[in-house]
C-alpha cells in the first residue's frame, strides 16, 4: 500500500515538474509576430553598445587579487576603458590597459593587456541611487579579469559624472 501511494505521488510530482519546465520555457510572440527578446517585453527596444548617460563619467578604481593596484576608468559614449598600474605578489610592477570594451544594458566584457598579455575582462557599471533610499550613494564600476591564470577584481567609485568625459 505504501509502495503504491508513495509511487503515485512520485509520477504526479515528476509529471508537475515536465509540465511547469515545459512552461517556463515558452516564449509568447509580441503583435508583430516576433518572440520578445530574453528579459524584455515586446515594446522593449534593443540597448545602445554605450553606458547609460546615468553612470558615464571617471571612476577610482582600486584592484585586488593576485594583481593588486590603483587606477581609473571611464565611462563614456566611446565605451569602458581602464587604465591601472598593478603589482604581483612579488612586488613587479606591470601596466593593466583596456582601451574600448563592448557594453550592453551597462554591463561590459572584452580583452585588455597586462604589459602586453592579452586579458579577459568582464564588468558592470551601477547608477546611483536616485529612489531615495540611498542604498548606493555613488556610482560603482566592477569588473574581473585574468591573465595567465591569474583572476584579480577591480571596484571603483564615480569620482566625476560627466556626459562628456573621454
Amino acid at each position: 500500500m505504501f509502495a503504491r501511494t508513495f509511487h503515485h505521488a512520485l509520477v504526479v510530482l515528476v509529471a508537475s515538474a515536465v509540465l511547469l519546465a515545459g512552461a517556463a520555457g515558452v516564449a509568447r510572440a509580441d503583435d508583430g509576430g516576433q518572440p520578445p527578446a530574453p528579459g524584455g517585453g515586446p515594446n522593449d527596444k534593443p540597448s545602445p553598445s554605450r553606458p547609460s548617460a546615468k553612470v558615464r563619467g571617471l571612476y577610482v578604481v582600486r584592484i585586488a587579487g593576485y594583481y593588486s593596484g590603483t587606477g581609473e576608468a571611464r565611462a563614456s559614449d566611446a565605451g569602458i576603458k581602464i587604465s591601472a598600474k598593478v603589482k604581483d605578489p612579488n612586488g613587479k610592477d606591470y601596466s593593466f590597459q583596456a582601451k574600448k570594451l563592448d557594453i550592453v544594458d551597462d554591463r561590459f566584457t572584452g580583452t585588455g593587456t597586462l604589459e602586453g598579455v592579452e586579458v579577459n575582462i568582464d564588468g558592470r557599471v551601477d547608477p546611483q541611487d536616485t529612489r531615495g533610499n540611498e542604498v548606493l550613494k555613488k556610482g560603482r564600476i566592477t569588473f574581473t579579469f585574468s591573465a595567465n591564470g591569474h583572476h584579480s577584481r577591480g571596484v571603483g567609485e564615480l569620482r566625476q559624472a560627466s556626459a562628456a568625459v573621454q
